[in-house]
């Protein structure tokens, strides 16, 4: 006994099924494409934030560590106690407003990056939002 497989269904009505989930997919998809767009943009934009903001740290380090290198010499050339508390005054005294400057700077770059991400989603949701009003 040989026993065969019928489909419960014609051929055809497959296509037509196949025909109607693809139809129904590409509508989906045109409905996400707006806010796929605007999330793929913010993220561009974040990314492009966040290499700003780490190139401005690693400046910042960079800097830093050189002072340090600079402050060992000068300490280290001191012939006596009195040049020593002199050069080491002056060190601290540079290294604070230095340091003071730098967090500023960071501090306003931080800030405006915060508001270009909040002007990103913004401008993003809008976009979005006016896309699948049309």
């Amino acid at each position: 006994m040989i026993m065969t497989l019928k489909p419960t269904q014609p051929a055809q009505d497959f296509g037509a099924i196949e025909a109607q989930a693809k139809a129904t997919m590409e509508s989906w998809m045109a409905m996400q494409r707006p806010m796929f767009t605007m999330i793929t943009e913010i993220n561009g934009r974040l990314i492009d934030q966040a290499f700003r903001v780490n190139t401005a740290w690693l400046g910042f380090m960079s800097r830093c560590i050189e002072h340090e290198i600079e402050a060992t010499r000068r300490l280290m050339g001191c012939r006596n106690v009195n040049d020593f508390v002199t050069t080491y005054r002056d060190v601290v005294d540079t290294a604070q407003r230095e340091v003071r400057v730098e967090v500023e700077q960071l501090s306003l770059l931080n800030r405006d990056v915060a508001g270009e991400t909040v002007a990103a989603f913004r401008e993003g949701f809008e976009e979005a939002a006016q896309e699948l009003r049309h």
